[in-house]
């Protein structure tokens, strides 16, 4: 029985292939697909796959499942016990093997170079399925992503806990040391924990590399990772003979799309698409590629790295087509959605990319997406975010849009006031909104001080010690938390001027902040000292300044309010000039007699008055909302 079983590992991992049983097979992504022999009426269910390192068979509707040497003993001898339908199907099987006797008698890990790695990986494979078949987190992981334990099993989806040792216990029954674990699964034991794990390929069919996904990803420092060193410009999913390969940014989306019955869709892990990748899949046989992308918030940089990839592609002849989805939408929801057929005829209808057609084809993706958005917001709706004391400045600009705004007053001092008064604004009338203020002329402390004296309706010197009110203590303590609460939900940055914060420094920061927080709108009070490293060229400090805030302003395309000083000479604002010729509107705060008036300005936004209203600031706080309109 012992030289049956190993007879059988070796027919089924070196010998036997699907097609040599004999029954009508269609390609199906990367795997083969026929109609299921096992319940009744037969329909096209049935995969044949090769996930676990051997080709295995089962059926999406009836859940028939097993190895080759199953397969044959339940669809040709089922009339038999299980041990001698079990020796029938292995003398069949080996009279495939004496038809093919000029194949080596080897195991597919001994024929490839390094094979030994093969063997190690192959194994952890078959282990991390195993434990998603046990683990209910990994279970529900899968189902939230739309995915059953029986789909994940065509493609050697798995669980891997973090911890080592069960694993360790299980290779030993196979014959793999110990030794060959640490140095195959060099990262094994760098991540702690549980992911959901998938075995990469390459163009051959053997595994190179096993892949973790954090089933947690919220505050993920390393949300893939991958647990072999080895090469990482192998598309995932990478398949020979695919002359037309789509390429998409994250496993669930080739795998989804892989599923669905589209040949040839690979990822490139969220790493960037680099030259090596577009020759791995012309050496596969690509004569043309279509890269489907995730629409970012920096539509420029994302133009930008599409015409870098349109050159490599023409560098290695290939033929090349880009397609960004709508905001928030990826490969895996459009095929769940709408089904393998739409992605297909998508591709099919983009036009072929060159220099000239590529910016037409951005142009006009550009204006769809806009009247889309246009005609989603109601009219009664404001487009921006809302200001909940400013009511008629929210319906006279239609809400706080993204644009650069510049903030001054007369007197001086309070333009810090009106911007404490607009950051707090947003942060209580807009709960998915990220507020980030950069106090360059005022300490951090200060900033604390005047919101919560803000919230209560106090003085900045009431909050900075203890009342003998009891009751005014209360609201102090009440604000406090609702400030800090406002932290510990990430909605609220308060920095204050560094010796290493520039314009360089403070522009990557924002970058990666409007990656996880595209609600994000950024106050600079004091940009007369904002440090600036680029545009020397430029001998004015002022054009300096505004040229670095007109870069940051449309990379990041958010609501930026600068606060900074201007010169009112007979009733007309002089200057700095650069700053008034490159900002969206001028906010004008001033004192007039006993009135506070605050003018909106803009040369950009059709009419130059946007807005005038009297403000009212609260004598103990200084908040400062409108004045309410009389009927």
């Amino acid at each position: 029985m012992l030289i049956d079983q190993e007879r059988m590992g070796m027919i089924m991992r070196a010998k036997t292939h699907p097609r040599q049983l004999g029954i009508p097979l269609s390609r199906w992504g990367r795997n083969l697909i026929a109609c299921c022999p096992f319940h009744s009426p037969e329909e096209t269910s049935l995969f044949f796959y090769d996930a676990l390192g051997y080709w295995r068979y089962r059926c999406l509707q009836c859940g028939s499942e097993g190895d080759l040497v199953e397969f044959v003993m339940r669809s040709r001898f089922n009339g038999l016990d299980e041990q001698a339908a079990r020796t029938e199907a292995l003398d069949f099987l080996g009279t495939l093997e004496q038809e093919h006797e000029t194949q080596p008698d080897e195991h597919p890990w001994i024929k490839e170079i390094g094979g030994e790695k093969s063997k190690v990986l192959e194994n952890f494979v078959r282990y991390c399925h195993w434990a998603a078949c046990k683990s209910p987190s990994s279970a529900e992981f899968l189902a939230s992503r739309g995915w059953s334990i029986g789909q994940a099993q065509l493609y050697g989806i798995g669980y891997y806990s973090g911890d080592p040792e069960p694993f360790i216990s299980y290779c030993m029954l196979s014959g793999i040391e110990r030794h060959q674990i640490s140095f195959y699964l060099d990262n094994l034991e760098a991540y702690h924990e549980p992911r959901i794990t998938i075995p990469a390929r390459n163009s051959k069919g053997l595994i190179h590399s096993v892949y973790g996904r954090l089933i947690d990803d919220a505050e993920a420092t390393h949300p893939y990772v991958s647990y072999a060193s080895g090469p990482s410009d192998i598309p995932f999913n990478i398949q020979s003979e695919i002359s037309k390969p789509v390429i998409v940014e994250g496993f669930f989306d080739a795998l989804t799309a892989d599923l669905a019955g589209i040949p040839g869709v690979v990822s490139t892990m969220y790493q960037e698409l680099s030259l090596s990748h577009l020759y791995k899949l012309k050496a596969c046989g690509a004569d043309a590629v279509t890269v489907i992308l995730r629409r970012e918030q920096d539509r420029r940089e994302q133009e930008f790295r599409i015409q870098k990839y349109l050159k490599m592609a023409e560098e290695l002849n290939l033929k090349f087509k880009s397609i960004v989805l709508p905001a928030g939408e990826t490969v895996d929801q459009v095929v769940r959605k709408n089904g393998a057929d739409q992605l297909i005829s998508l591709v099919d209808q983009t036009e072929e990319d060159t220099v000239h057609t590529h910016r037409r084809s951005m142009l006009l993706q550009d204006i769809k997406e806009n009247f889309d958005t246009a005609m989603g917001c109601p009219p009664e709706v404001s487009v921006g975010y809302t200001l909940n004391t400013f009511p008629k400045l929210t319906r006279e600009i239609d809400g706080i849009q993204s644009g650069c705004f510049y903030v001054s007053s007369k007197p001086f001092g309070l333009k810090t006031t009106l911007l404490s008064s607009i950051g707090l604004d947003l942060l209580q009338s807009n709960p998915n909104l990220k507020l980030i203020y950069i106090a360059l002329e005022t300490p951090r402390r200060q900033i604390f001080d005047r919101m919560e004296a803000m919230m209560i309706g106090e003085s900045v010197l009431t909050v900075r010690k203890q009342n003998e009110d009891e009751a005014i203590n209360q609201k102090i303590l009440e604000a406090t938390r609702d400030l800090m609460g406002f932290v510990r939900n990430n909605r609220l940055e308060i920095w204050e001027d560094q010796p290493t914060l520039d314009n360089i420094e403070l522009a990557d920061i924002l970058k990666d902040e409007v990656k996880e927080h595209p609600n994000l709108v950024v106050i600079i009070d004091g940009i007369d000292h904002l440090k600036v490293s680029t545009h020397m060229d430029l001998s004015d400090i002022y054009q300096r300044r505004s040229s670095v805030i007109l870069d940051l302003y449309k990379t990041l395309d958010i609501p930026m309010f600068l606060g900074g000083e201007l010169i009112d000479s007979d009733g007309e604002l002089v200057g700095p000039r650069a700053y008034l010729r490159d900002s969206d509107a001028t906010y004008w705060l001033e004192e007039k007699g006993a009135d506070m008036v605050l003018s909106v300005d803009s040369k950009r936004l059709g009419n130059n008055k946007l807005y005038q209203g009297n403000l009212h600031i609260d004598p103990l706080s200084n908040r400062m909302e409108e004045e309410p309109c009389l009927l």
